[in-house]
C-alpha cells in the first residue's frame, strides 16, 4: 500500500508539469518579440521534459519492481506467520513438558529431602549408638575383668575348699574303716553272746526239770544281772509309730525272746544298744506346682507379624473425623527381633509422618521415636522391652502445654513438656499398623517393619490417668472412650494373622 500511494503522487507531479508547458505554448503569440529566446527556452524545456519523462519511467519501473517485491514479502510474511504459529505451539508444548518435569523434580526433591533428613537422623542415631556401644563395651570389658578377678578368687577358694574336702574324705574313709572293724568285733561278740545264751537255755531247762528256780541259781553262781527288754507287741507298736515319719533302710531283726540275759561285761551291752541305733532315711514328698491362672483378660485379640516384610501391615476401617489435640496409645508388645520396628503410622496429604511410633533396624536399637508432625519427635528408651516377653506400653500426649508421658509395665519411665505445644493432628489421614508410610498407604521400608505380637491395641483422643494406665496393664478393664482398637481392623496384608485371645496368658 505504501508503494501504490507513492506512485499516485508522482503521476500528479508529472501532470502539473505538462500543464505548465501547455500554458507556456499558448502564450507564445503574445510574445513574438521574444520569439527566439522563447524558442530556445522551449527547446530546453522539452529536453528537460524528456529527461524528466525518462526519469519518471525509470522511477515507475523501480516502483513496479518494488511492488513485486512487496507481493513476495506478503507471501514470505504469511510463511513466517505459519512458522511462528508452529513454533508457538512447540514452545507451549515444551512449556507444559517443562512444567510437568519441574513438578516431578519438585516432588522428587521433596521426597529426597525427607529421605535425607531420615538418613541424617539415622546417621546421628548410628553415631550415638556407636558411642553408646563403645562406652557399653568399655563398661562390659571392665565388668568382665572384675568378674574374672572375682572368679579367680572364687576358684582359689574352691580349690582350698576342695583340698579341705579331700582331707575330710580321707578322714571319713579312715572312720569307715574303723567302723567296719568295730562292726566285725561287734559281730564276733554277738556270736559269742548267742552261744552263751544257748548254754543258759540248756541250764534253765535242766533246772526246770529238777524243780529249782533257775534265776536265783544263775545269779548266785555266775553273777548275771537280768535286764528287761521291750516285749514284742510294744516293739511292734513303736516301730509302726516310727514308720509314719520315716522308713528305715534296714528292717530290725524279729526277737524270739522276751528277756535277754545281760552279763556284767560292758561291751556286750554296748553292742546291743548300737544294733538298735541304726540311722534312718526320710523320703522327701514330691510337691505339685500348679499352673498360673490367667489374670489379664481385657485383651480381646492379638496381631501376629511373623517376619520383616514390606507386605506385612494392617489398615483400619475408619480414621480420625476431627482434629486431635490429646492422644493416648496403649498396647501389649512381644517383640521377636532385636529392634522395635513401626507400631503405628498416620499419614495425611501434607505430611506422611503426622503421627509415627517406630524404631528403625539401622538406628539406635534401644530407642523408640515418637513423631508428631514431622520433623518434631522425641526419643524414648525401650529398656528391657526386646527380651521376647510381654510388656505393656502407653504413650500419652497433650497439645495444651506440649506435655507427654511414657509408661512401660505400669511404671512412668519418661515425661516432658513443650513438645508440639498448641499443635493439632488433622483428620482424614491413613492409619496403618506394622509399617511406616513415606506416602499415603505405601512406600514401605523393610528396615522399619514390626516383627512380633501386638495385643489389646487401643487409641483414645483424651489423656488417660495413671490409675487408668495401671488398671489397663493389670487387667482390671479398658478405660472408656476408645476411638480405635483391633476390632476396627479393616484389612490384613502379607502374612499377618489376627488371633482372638481374651486373656494375655492365652495369646501365644
Amino acid at each position: 500500500m505504501l508503494f501504490k500511494g507513492h506512485k499516485v503522487t508522482m503521476n500528479r507531479k508529472a501532470s502539473r508539469r505538462v500543464f505548465f508547458l501547455v500554458v507556456i505554448f499558448l502564450l507564445m503569440p503574445m510574445t513574438w518579440t521574444r520569439r527566439g529566446a522563447l524558442h530556445q527556452r522551449l527547446r530546453r524545456l522539452n529536453q528537460q521534459f524528456r529527461r524528466f519523462q525518462r526519469m519518471t519511467f525509470n522511477h515507475l519501473q523501480s516502483i513496479a519492481v518494488n511492488y513485486n517485491i512487496s507481493n513476495n514479502i506478503d507471501s514470505r510474511f504469511q510463511v513466517l506467520t505459519r512458522q511462528f504459529e508452529r513454533i508457538s505451539r512447540e514452545l507451549h508444548a515444551f512449556k507444559e513438558t517443562t512444567e510437568h518435569s519441574l513438578n516431578s523434580l519438585k516432588s522428587w526433591t521433596k521426597s529426597l529431602q525427607k529421605k535425607t533428613k531420615k538418613l541424617d537422623s539415622s546417621l546421628a542415631n548410628m553415631t550415638k549408638a556407636l558411642r553408646e556401644n563403645n562406652h557399653l563395651n568399655l563398661r562390659q570389658s571392665q565388668e568382665q575383668r572384675t568378674v574374672m578377678s572375682d572368679l579367680s578368687h572364687k576358684i582359689q577358694k574352691q580349690q582350698s575348699h576342695i583340698g579341705s574336702l579331700e582331707s575330710l574324705r580321707n578322714q571319713v574313709q579312715h572312720g569307715m574303716r574303723d567302723l567296719q572293724a568295730s562292726l566285725k568285733r561287734h559281730q564276733a561278740q554277738i556270736t559269742k553272746l548267742e552261744s552263751q545264751m544257748q548254754g543258759l537255755f540248756k541250764i534253765i531247762s535242766t533246772f526246770k526239770e529238777g524243780g529249782l528256780d533257775p534265776l536265783n541259781s544263775i545269779r548266785k553262781q555266775q553273777g548275771v544281772v537280768l535286764r528287761h527288754v521291750q516285749p514284742k507287741a510294744k516293739f511292734e507298736e513303736n516301730r509302726k509309730r516310727d514308720r509314719l515319719t520315716s522308713e528305715p533302710t534296714e528292717q530290725p531283726q524279729t526277737y524270739k525272746m522276751f528277756y535277754v540275759w545281760q552279763s556284767t561285761v560292758q561291751p556286750t551291752v554296748q553292742a546291743e544298744e548300737e544294733l538298735f541305733q541304726l540311722p534312718l532315711r526320710h523320703k522327701i514328698p514330691h510337691t505339685h506346682t500348679p499352673k498360673e491362672e490367667a489374670r489379664i483378660c481385657n485383651v480381646g485379640s492379638m496381631l501376629l507379624f511373623p517376619s520383616a516384610s514390606t507386605e506385612n501391615h494392617v489398615t483400619f476401617q475408619r480414621s480420625f473425623r476431627i482434629g486431635i489435640h490429646e492422644l493416648s496409645i496403649c498396647t501389649w508388645l512381644k517383640v521377636n527381633a532385636n529392634y522395635l520396628g513401626t507400631i503405628l503410622s498416620y499419614a495425611t496429604e501434607n505430611n506422611d509422618n503426622m503421627l509415627v511410633l517406630y524404631g528403625r533396624n539401622s538406628g539406635i536399637l534401644g530407642v523408640i521415636n515418637l513423631v508428631i508432625g514431622d520433623p518434631a519427635y522425641r526419643e524414648l528408651s525401650l529398656q528391657n522391652i526386646l527380651d521376647g516377653q510381654w510388656h505393656h506400653l502407653c504413650i500419652i500426649w497433650s497439645s495444651i502445654e506440649g506435655s507427654f508421658w511414657y509408661y512401660l509395665d505400669r511404671h512412668l519411665v519418661s515425661t516432658g513438656s513443650k513438645f508440639q505445644k498448641g499443635y493439632e493432628i488433622p483428620a482424614g489421614g491413613s492409619m496403618i499398623l506394622g509399617q511406616e508410610q513415606d506416602s499415603i498407604g505405601g512406600d514401605f521400608d523393610e528396615a522399619e517393619a514390626f516383627v512380633g505380637r501386638l495385643a489389646g491395641f487401643a487409641l483414645w483422643t483424651r489423656i488417660l490417668s495413671s490409675g487408668e494406665v495401671n488398671g489397663l496393664a493389670s487387667g482390671k478393664g479398658v478405660p472408656r472412650g476408645e476411638v480405635l482398637s483391633l476390632d476396627d481392623v479393616d484389612q490384613m496384608f502379607g502374612s499377618v494373622q489376627h488371633i482372638t485371645c481374651e486373656c494375655l496368658e492365652h495369646c501365644m
